[in-house]
């Protein structure tokens, strides 16, 4: 969908959390990536889950068409010993999360950056983040193919930001740390 809408000329980019993945790169030209990511556990912090093996009968829930569901999908078996033998998938990552939180699933797998984002918010103190995760990715922009000019603009923005410590300043404000690959 997104893709069709950039080559469609609705939109000029694709920023949000893009992942570089080899079947994207066949239809959009990408940015250097500028972050790194993981597509993280996260149970409430009470929880007996504490390993991808824990999640045997459980509601496992994550984004509906998002790199975190293809990425369970790489471990078939797991899926299959899942409640239900499926994952629950939401519209968005916040209503995957306010599900975990009224306790109607029992783990979500998300963007690491995105679950850090949202505990910062709602409270450290109830969530826990597992070690095992389903892997790791790396962001860019997507931009249209022909659009050479707009992705060189891009490329030495982010060198420059990275330069001058824009790029530092931002994340330290947003995550607490320098995150800006």
């Amino acid at each position: 969908m997104k893709e069709s809408e950039l080559n469609s000329k609705k939109i000029d980019l694709i920023w949000n959390g893009y992942t570089i993945t080899d079947e994207r790169k066949e239809k959009v030209a990408f940015t250097r990536p500028y972050l790194d990511n993981r597509q993280v556990i996260i149970t409430l912090a009470d929880s007996k889950i504490n390993s991808k093996a824990d999640l045997k009968g459980a509601k496992v829930g994550a984004q509906n068409q998002s790199s975190a569901v293809d990425a369970i999908n790489k471990e078939a078996d797991l899926v299959k010993s899942f409640k239900d033998g499926k994952i629950y998938t939401f519209e968005t990552n916040n209503d995957a999360l306010m599900d975990l939180e009224a306790k109607r699933i029992d783990a979500v797998v998300a963007d690491e950056i995105l679950v850090r984002y949202y505990i910062n918010k709602k409270g450290a103190d109830k969530y826990k983040i597992l070690k095992d995760d389903f892997g790791s990715e790396t962001y860019g922009v997507g931009v249209r193919k022909e659009d050479t000019d707009l992705l060189e603009k891009l490329n030495k923005t982010f060198d420059e930001m990275k330069k001058d410590g824009t790029a530092k300043a931002i994340s330290e404000k947003w995550f607490g740390e320098d995150i800006f690959k």
